[in-house]
């Protein structure tokens, strides 16, 4: 019997030193204590910028991703985590997220014959692609206002077709020749061009 309450009391013994261990190990591991650090807004930086900031202050950049962001600056930070204004540990990881420096390319739909202005306006904005000139000619085929159908699509300034499925940069303008009634044409022209807002 005394045999086992000397063995009990050397595992009551060696598990309070590894409790001890364990909790001093972690104070260290997550500097518990340390003063905590304001995280700075990152965005509009380059990486290299955001990763020489967050350095001089004790913290640890790096960058996970890129992505495409309108209207942001190319190659420069579009988001991060933890966010501005957080307060943080010393050594802790601050994740980025940078913008590309290419325009994402897409493939130009197929409108000529297959759509009226309307859906072929809907298409285009899906596709992140914007209406440029609509250039109006009078069609024989066409009897109401409503109809408009569209009869061919060119590559934005040019009177020359760009084919379906052909790759152009995000935001590109492609102009829309419609087709309508003499009767409904408000010029005398046969063609006319017109803005889409």
């Amino acid at each position: 019997m005394k045999r086992v309450l000397i063995h009990l009391g050397i595992m009551a013994a060696l598990s309070a030193v590894i409790a001890v261990g364990t909790l001093w190990y972690l104070d260290i591991y997550t500097n518990h204590g340390s003063e905590l650090i304001e995280v700075q807004n990152l965005e509009g930086k380059t990486a290299s910028e955001a990763i020489r900031a967050l350095k001089k202050v004790g913290l640890v950049g790096m960058v996970i991703d890129t992505v495409y962001k309108e209207g942001a600056v190319k190659n420069t930070v579009v988001n991060q985590n933890p966010i501005a204004g957080l307060e943080v540990k010393p050594g802790r990881k601050v994740y980025l997220i940078t913008n590309t420096n290419k325009v994402p390319m897409v493939a130009v739909p197929d409108l000529a014959g297959k759509t009226s202005l309307n859906q072929a306006i809907s298409m285009l904005l899906r596709r992140h692609l914007k209406v440029g000139k609509v250039i109006k000619e009078i069609n024989s085929s066409v009897k109401t206002k409503s109809d408009e159908p569209v009869l061919d699509q060119y590559a934005s300034g040019t009177t020359k077709t760009i084919s379906p499925n052909t790759l152009v940069e995000r935001n590109s303008s492609i102009d829309l020749v419609i087709g309508v009634s003499a009767d409904h044409l408000d010029v005398p022209d046969s063609t006319v061009s017109l803005q889409i807002p």
